[in-house]
């Protein structure tokens, strides 16, 4: 389990990292990093990168559609371990994982547990479970993973004292709430818009529903059913620029949103083209939480608008001809990441806009991620209902 010398100093050195960046925070989350060979669960990608690569603070994507699209991945260590603080994890508790995908945060969870907890991951793919088993057993960690529907949960251990979802949903299926302990605690990322922008809030269990008890910012790949990609769960419009060189597509560049379905072809291919070229920087006026704008602006900006970008993040709006598109791009490298400057394509219209919701987030006193209280209560056919409040946000004028 302890692997090699070079392996623990890439370790440490991942550690001590993120503690500086306020990731990890408390001495148990550091020993579970300290202890747990991140290689084990990535072995294709660390023989082909080498260990250093294992130890960025990055994902590690692992698996792909026949189209390119990624369907799993080895989620980025920093929002892992601020996952692991927010959700106060305590020897000997019961924990249900929903979305194994390589097994490294099932055996970060089965350390944080102990021997007297108990950790059950679970996973719909069949070949993702197979190889988290794999790596759970190379290690010697004691969590089980079993192949079913994340959104049922696992009832034959039931109840567990916390629920945590390693995928992102737009949903709080009843499953998670009847297998909770009174008072047990669910973290899950929630998606709040067509973009795919999302929050991870900690939900305490009550008598009706969940009310939420912290917030973090972050981002996770869509929970999937049986048969589904990840375009297909999010049905999110997207616009792609792919690398079709080599067997399949590659996607290299993305915009999505409900803000590009509704574009002319003329308009799409406008965009695209000038989304490809190089920006201009400009100054966004401050400095500004990158987690706490982010959210303001996908609940914000009107979705005939709002775009986010990928591979990288990035959060912005175009204008309905395509001739202008204006980004905010947003990092994990710290905690409380700072973001000061926006890049512009094409026109300057869209900058002018999105300076003008930027300026109202200013406005209203910079409201935090911590300011967005959620709730979810289940009617008689036991569907969710989410709530959400954050100060002044049902009067933000659509500028």
């Amino acid at each position: 389990m302890a692997g090699n010398g070079k392996n623990k100093k890439l370790r440490l050195q991942l550690v001590r990292a993120l503690e500086r960046g306020g990731w990890i925070r408390s001495s148990r989350v550091r020993d579970a990093f300290l202890e747990v060979p991140r290689e084990l669960f990535v072995p294709e990608f660390a023989e082909q990168e080498g260990l250093a690569a294992v130890y960025r603070d990055e994902s590690i994507l692992t698996k792909r559609n026949s189209q390119g699209v990624p369907l799993s991945s080895s989620s980025q260590p920093a929002i892992m371990a601020l996952m692991f603080e927010q959700l106060q994890l305590d020897q000997g508790m019961n924990v249900l994982e929903i979305g194994a995908g390589t097994g490294y945060n099932a055996a970060l969870l089965s350390v944080l547990v102990g021997r007297r907890g108990r950790v059950v991951s679970v996973d719909v793919d069949p070949e993702v479970a197979r190889g988290a088993r794999r790596g759970l057993r190379a290690g010697g960690y004691r969590a089980r993973v079993v192949v079913c529907d994340g959104r049922e949960g696992f009832a034959d251990l039931a109840p567990y004292d916390r629920v945590i979802v390693a995928a992102s949903s737009d949903s709080v299926p009843v499953a998670w709430f009847e297998q909770l302990e009174p008072n047990g605690l669910l973290e899950v990322p929630l998606r709040f818009s067509t973009t795919g922008a999302q929050a991870i809030p900690l939900l305490r269990k009550t008598r009706a529903g969940f009310r939420s008890a912290a917030l973090i910012a972050g981002g996770f790949m869509p929970l999937r059913a049986a048969g589904d990609d990840t375009a297909a769960v999010l049905k999110r419009p997207t616009l792609v620029a792919s690398d079709a060189t080599g067997e399949s597509g590659i996607p290299i560049h993305e915009l999505c949103g409900e803000a590009v379905k509704t574009l002319s072809p003329r308009a799409k291919r406008r965009l695209l083209s000038i989304s490809l070229g190089e920006g201009r920087r400009n100054s966004l006026g401050l400095r500004a939480n990158s987690g706490a704008l982010t959210l303001f602006l996908s609940l914000a900006v009107p979705a005939r608008h709002l775009v986010t970008t990928g591979p990288g993040f990035g959060i912005g709006v175009i204008t309905r001809d395509g001739a202008s598109l204006a980004l905010i791009e947003t990092s994990f490298a710290r905690r409380k990441s700072l973001v000061s400057s926006l890049c512009t394509f094409g026109r300057e219209d869209a900058a002018e806009l999105l300076l003008r919701y930027v300026r109202e987030w200013d406005r209203r006193g910079r409201p935090a991620e911590s300011n967005l209280a959620i709730s979810v209560t289940y009617d008689d056919r036991r569907r969710p209902r989410l709530r959400y409040r954050w100060p002044g946000l049902d009067k933000v004028a659509r500028l």
